[in-house]
C-alpha cells in the first residue's frame, strides 16, 4: 500500500512527458516535472526512497531514449542524494528555503540533462532552456507549497469568489 503513490507519481511522470509536455511548454521552455516530483519526495521521506524514486523516475523519463537510459536515472538519482544531503543540514521551515532546494535541484538536473545530451551550444541552452526550466518549474513548485504550507486553502478561495 505504500508503493502506490509513487507507482501513482511514475504514470504521471510517463503521461507528461508523452502527453502533456507540449502543451506545458511555453516558448519551447517546458516544466521539468522529473525533477519536481524527486525534489518533492526527497523534502518529504527518508534518503533511501527518495534515491529510489529518482532512479525510477530517470527511467520512465528516459523511457523513450535508449542511448541514454541510465544516464538519466543516475542523474536524478544524484539529485535525489545531493538535495537529501543538503536538506538534512540546512533548516527548511521557511517557504523561501524550500523554494530554494527546489529552484536548485532543478536546475541542477536541467545541467545534468544538457551535459547527458550533449547538446551543441551550451552556453546559450544553459540559460535558455536550463534557466528558464528551473525558474518555470520553481513557479509550479511556489503553487505546490502554497497548498501543502495552507497559504491557499478551499475556504480562502470561496472566499474571494
Amino acid at each position: 500500500m505504500r508503493l502506490i503513490p509513487y507507482i501513482l507519481y511514475l504514470f504521471v511522470l510517463g503521461m507528461h512527458e508523452v502527453i502533456w509536455r507540449d502543451v506545458t511548454s511555453i516558448f519551447g521552455v517546458s516544466i521539468n516535472l522529473a525533477a519536481f516530483l524527486v525534489m518533492a519526495v526527497t523534502l518529504y521521506k527518508s534518503d533511501v526512497i527518495s534515491v529510489w524514486f529518482g532512479f525510477a523516475a530517470g527511467l520512465v523519463l528516459a523511457a523513450g531514449l535508449p542511448q541514454s537510459f541510465g544516464w538519466h536515472a543516475l542523474a536524478l538519482a544524484l539529485v535525489a542524494q545531493v538535495a537529501y544531503t543538503v536538506r538534512a543540514r540546512l533548516n527548511l521551515d521557511s517557504l523561501f528555503a524550500k523554494l530554494l532546494l527546489m529552484f536548485c535541484g532543478i536546475l541542477l538536473h536541467n545541467v545534468l540533462v544538457l551535459l547527458i545530451d550533449q547538446a551543441g551550444g551550451f552556453p546559450y541552452l544553459l540559460f535558455a532552456n536550463a534557466l528558464t526550466g528551473a525558474v518555470y518549474t520553481s513557479i509550479l513548485a511556489m503553487l505546490f507549497f502554497a497548498f501543502k504550507e495552507g497559504l491557499v486553502t478551499y475556504q480562502k478561495l470561496k472566499a474571494i469568489f
